[in-house]
C-alpha cells in the first residue's frame, strides 16, 4: 500500500533558524579572534573557544567557508607541485 506524502513539519525558513550547537577553533595565533558571518545582512560574531548555539544558517555558512578554504589550500599546493 503506498504511503502517503506527509506535510513537512517546519518551512524551510524555520529550518534554516533552528539553533544548533557551534564550536569554533581557538589557538594564539590565526585562530584567535571572533569570528564574524553575515548571513542575508544580518552580523554574527561567534567567540571562540566556547561552544554557542547559532541559527543552522550561520553554522552551514561557516562549514561552507572552512570547505572553499580547504579546496584553495589543495588549489594551491597544486600549483606548487
Amino acid at each position: 500500500m503506498p504511503t502517503k506524502t506527509q506535510k513537512p513539519s517546519v518551512t524551510p525558513e524555520e529550518y534554516y533558524q533552528q539553533p544548533v550547537p557551534l564550536l569554533l577553533m581557538k589557538d594564539n595565533s590565526k585562530y584567535k579572534d571572533d569570528l564574524t558571518v553575515t548571513v542575508n545582512g544580518t552580523n554574527y560574531q561567534i567567540q571562540r573557544g566556547i561552544p554557542v548555539m547559532v541559527p543552522r544558517c550561520v553554522a552551514l555558512a561557516v562549514e561552507r567557508s572552512h570547505n572553499q578554504e580547504l579546496k584553495a589550500q589543495e588549489y594551491v599546493e597544486s600549483l606548487k607541485g
